[in-house]
C-alpha cells in the first residue's frame, strides 16, 4: 500500500497583482499514483466552524494553485487532498492566509479654475 502524504502551505506575494487580489497555494507531492489534487476552502480561520466546500481540483504532480476568487480583507482556510481510482488520502494540514489590502490607483483629472 503506498503511502500518501501532502504539506500545504500558502505562499504570499510581495505585491497585490494587477488583475487583483490572489492566494497562491503550493504543497509537497509525496504520491507516485495520484490522479488528481482536490483543493478545499473556507473563508475564515482554520479554527472555524464554517465547513470546507470543494475549490478546485488539479492534474497529477501539480503542485501549486493560485485561487483568484478571494476577497481584500477576508481570511481564506485551505486544505488539499490527493485521489485516485482507489480513493482519497487523508486531507493535508490547513494553511490560511488573510488576503492584504491594495494600494488604490492614484486619482486622475484634477483641475482648479
Amino acid at each position: 500500500m503506498r503511502r500518501w502524504g501532502l504539506v500545504a502551505a500558502l505562499v504570499a506575494s510581495t505585491a497585490a497583482p494587477a488583475w487583483g487580489a490572489q492566494n497562491v497555494l503550493t504543497w509537497t507531492d509525496n504520491s507516485t499514483n495520484e490522479l488528481n489534487f482536490n483543493i478545499e476552502r473556507k473563508a475564515e480561520a482554520c479554527a472555524g466552524a464554517l465547513p470546507f466546500t470543494p475549490l478546485q481540483s488539479v492534474s497529477a504532480n501539480v503542485t501549486t494553485f493560485t485561487d483568484t476568487t478571494v476577497t481584500e480583507g477576508l481570511t481564506y482556510c485551505y486544505r488539499v487532498n490527493a485521489s485516485n481510482t482507489a480513493g482519497t488520502s487523508a486531507w493535508s494540514n490547513t494553511a490560511a492566509r488573510t488576503v492584504p489590502f491594495s494600494v488604490p490607483a492614484a486619482p486622475s483629472g484634477l483641475t482648479v479654475n
